[in-house]
């Protein structure tokens, strides 16, 4: 089964501004894709990561080099970790909306 990993939201950077809470924006925008097709939930295996690396998940199936979010990992073991690329096989594979 595909996974795609998604960073939890709220998270803090230590590198920024601790007080801070932060989203990632394109996690969020994969997020409202799983709420308008619930069934993608039953077709893909959804992974929250925490924000902070190494993201252990992540770095065992693709590498240390590899662990930006949001990444979905297909099958065969590539991996796709460019958000309009993740949309785009969602569309072809998965026959969800065109972006417009």
């Amino acid at each position: 089964m595909k996974k795609l990993f998604l960073l939890k939201p709220d998270f803090q950077d230590l590198n920024r501004n601790a007080d801070a809470r932060y989203i990632c924006p394109p996690c969020t925008m994969l997020e409202g894709i799983l709420s308008f097709y619930p069934r993608l939930r039953t077709e893909l295996e959804v992974n929250y990561v925490d924000f902070p690396r190494p993201r252990p998940a992540i770095v065992e199936l693709i590498g240390e080099a590899n662990q930006s979010c949001p990444v979905l990992i297909l099958d065969d073991g590539s991996f796709i970790n460019e958000p309009d690329d993740i949309i785009r096989h969602l569309v072809e594979k998965h026959g969800i909306g065109k972006p417009h």
